[in-house]
């Protein structure tokens, strides 16, 4: 189960995605901004409409900063992982030398 993750996360681009997140999250609070800044009174079915459409925008913006937090994780795992791999290779590449130094 866990491969179709893992294979999800090496296809996403995420370089773009880090690109594109902090517009994507300037986008919501602008919009969340604007409809805080709307005074128009207006009947109560309009009024609830606008008070959900208020915290719809809301919960975007904080799922925008929740998912920019989650892509510079993801970017921190990827760069430790490459570190790991290349310590392990230097770990393995020793081991190998060690192993044909014992031999003679």
């Amino acid at each position: 189960m866990a491969i179709p993750w893992l294979t999800a996360l090496k296809i996403v681009p995420w370089e773009k995605v880090l690109e594109h997140a902090p517009g994507v999250l300037e986008k919501a609070r602008g919009f969340m901004d604007k409809r805080r800044t709307d005074g128009v009174q207006a009947p109560t079915d309009l009024a609830q409409l606008a008070k959900m459409q208020q915290e719809m925008a809301q919960s975007l913006s904080q799922l925008a900063e929740q998912n920019l937090a989650l892509i510079v994780a993801v970017k921190r795992l990827q760069v430790r992982t490459k570190w790991l791999s290349a310590g392990l290779l230097l770990t393995l590449c020793a081991c190998a030398v060690l192993a044909a130094w014992a031999v003679q």
